[in-house]
């Protein structure tokens, strides 16, 4: 919950900054997109936390999330190639395998 709080509130942050910096938006539409990007990293990660608090089994619970995590950033990426008129199969498959690396080597550690 903490790190969920904190990475929602350091991106909101961020954006903060980086549109304020930028000039072009009014200070109302700086604090919407602030807020907006908080309120949306924070519901997303407490989605994570849905299998730890239904599951009994700590180890399938993560593996719940994990497979979770991929299915939404396969369909981000998706998302993503379409808008940029790119091949969304090879931007899921590089995505994906980055996430799997990224969980494989978190887990060893």
């Amino acid at each position: 919950m903490t790190i969920a709080i904190a990475d929602a509130m350091s991106d909101a942050l961020g954006i903060h900054i980086s549109q304020e910096g930028s000039g072009v938006k009014s200070a109302a539409e700086v604090w919407k997109s602030t807020i907006a990007t908080f309120l949306a990293k924070f519901v997303f990660a407490l989605t994570f936390m849905i299998p730890v608090l239904l599951i009994n089994n700590l180890f399938s619970a993560v593996v719940v999330s994990a497979i979770w995590g991929i299915i939404a950033l396969g369909y981000l990426s998706y998302t993503i190639a379409k808008a940029d008129k790119e091949n969304p199969v090879k931007v899921i498959r590089e995505h994906v395998m980055i996430a799997v690396i990224v969980i494989i080597v978190t887990y060893s550690a």
